[in-house]
């Protein structure tokens, strides 16, 4: 057994100059050599998907690297370690309903800024595993991402009601994880997480820099993926722009579908309204919805919240006569918070030229030169952040007609960038502060 250390010692020193190292640590690195006779090599991987990759992508390079070292032939066998098997005396699963019976499709508004979240949700539901697994949606909060995780989540306990629905935050996730370790239940944690049917995690951008949750969550990504068990994951940002996260979960991350959700345009607003309005047995006249959906514009989350504040108000003047005077009272506060323009791509640009005491026109204009490159680059990640519609094609359009891998090119530099350059943040958390100012 010796003798195979360090034939596969040698061997992976080899593979790490043939490979990039993100490929290494996720496929290389996790190998264990198992055993070795007189014409074979056995190897031994965690999961299924690690032999896959292995037997098509990567064996005959290792088979030239043992041959390389021992100057001999081996064939290489691949084992996948049996570690999801039952152990003697771990704690039973304990799966625990905590999904909200109100967040179903029926109760979904559905818009042009969420209309391919939606569809993907009920497609996975319908279908889970055969459509797009994982399922990724991203968005800025309130925008109705937790309500279409969960609505799959409700529809898959109505429809199978036998199979084991797990809902949970990224957070909680790591907190379970730390226990786990801290108690030694770490078998009882791993079934919890990898042997269920459909897996809903919320909220993943806490994984940042939390290398041993993003460790334990990759391997029960992978052993719930190769079951062709359904993962549901939402954050607030793309993979790739979630700060400190392996590659190997942001590939993941990326493999099914990635869906966005973006706040509700003026026609959705007022169907949110409405649709509220509805549910609160409420009689308000359109001129008062239309005043609230001109006036509240951030997210879901305040539109149904206008609804509250008003129905709060009108008990304690009690009165069942919501007029436009209640309204604008009760929804002082609200209103003081909204933005005091509209935010537009002439509205950031406009703002990151001032800052950057630049002629106006200069950051789209075809100019290259370094004192246009940063701003530029800043205008696009603002665009990103704050826009309605912040889609890379748009954004590039906007500055001087630009490809959309440009503007894709730009945010992700920023993005990176932000990361370790304080100097860079508060630059472009004072810009948003002045475009929000008005």
């Amino acid at each position: 057994m010796e003798e195979l250390k360090r034939i596969w010692k040698k061997v992976s020193e080899e593979l790490a100059k043939d490979i990039t190292t993100v490929s290494y640590d996720s496929w290389i690195k996790p190998i264990t050599p198992e055993a070795i006779d007189e014409n074979k090599i056995t190897l031994k991987v965690p999961f299924p998907i690690n032999k896959t990759m292995i037997m098509t992508k990567y064996i005959s390079l290792i088979e030239s690297c043992v041959e390389a070292v021992t100057l001999r032939k081996f064939e290489i066998e691949v084992i996948v370690d049996d570690e999801e098997g039952n152990v003697p005396g771990a704690d039973p699963i304990t799966i625990e309903n905590t999904l909200n019976s109100k967040y179903t499709f029926s109760s979904f508004v559905v818009g042009n800024n969420n209309n391919l979240a939606y569809v993907a949700s009920l497609a996975v539901a319908e279908r889970p595993a055969k459509t797009y697994n994982p399922l990724f949606l991203y968005g800025g909060s309130g925008l109705g991402k937790t309500h279409l995780m969960q609505a799959i989540g409700n529809y898959y306990r109505e429809n199978y009601p036998k199979k084991k629905v797990l809902y949970t935050t990224s957070e909680k996730f790591t907190y379970e994880l730390v226990t786990a370790i801290r108690e030694k239940t770490n078998q009882a944690f791993r079934n919890k997480y990898r042997k269920v049917d459909l897996l809903l995690i919320d909220d993943v951008q806490f994984f940042a820099n939390k290398e041993q949750s993003q460790e334990e969550f990759f391997h029960t990504f992978n052993a719930l993926f190769e079951k062709d068990k359904q993962i549901v994951l939402t954050c607030d940002r793309l993979p790739s722009e979630i700060p400190q996260l392996e590659e190997r979960l942001v590939t993941r991350f990326n493999m099914g579908l990635v869906a966005d959700v973006q706040p509700p345009d003026y026609e959705t607003r007022m169907a949110i309204l409405k649709n509220k309005i509805e549910s609160e047995y409420l009689s308000v006249d359109d001129e008062i919805v239309e005043f609230i959906a001109d006036s509240v514009k951030s997210n879901v989350r305040d539109l149904e919240g206008a609804v509250k504040r008003i129905l709060v108000y009108a008990g304690i003047k009690r009165t069942n006569e919501i007029s436009m005077e209640l309204a604008t009272v009760a929804l002082r506060d609200i209103l003081a918070s909204q933005p005091k323009r509209a935010i537009t791509a002439k509205v950031i640009i406009d703002e990151v030229e001032k800052y950057f005491r630049l002629s106006k026109g200069s950051i789209v204009s075809p100019r290259r030169s370094k004192d246009v490159a940063l701003p530029r680059q800043v205008g696009m990640y603002i665009c990103r952040e704050l826009l309605d519609d912040p889609s890379f094609p748009k954004i590039g359009e906007e500055f001087g007609g630009r490809d959309h891998t440009t503007a894709m090119h730009n945010v992700k530099k920023i993005t990176n960038d932000l990361k370790s350059d304080k100097d860079l943040e508060n630059t472009v958390n004072e810009i948003i502060s002045n475009i929000r100012k008005g």
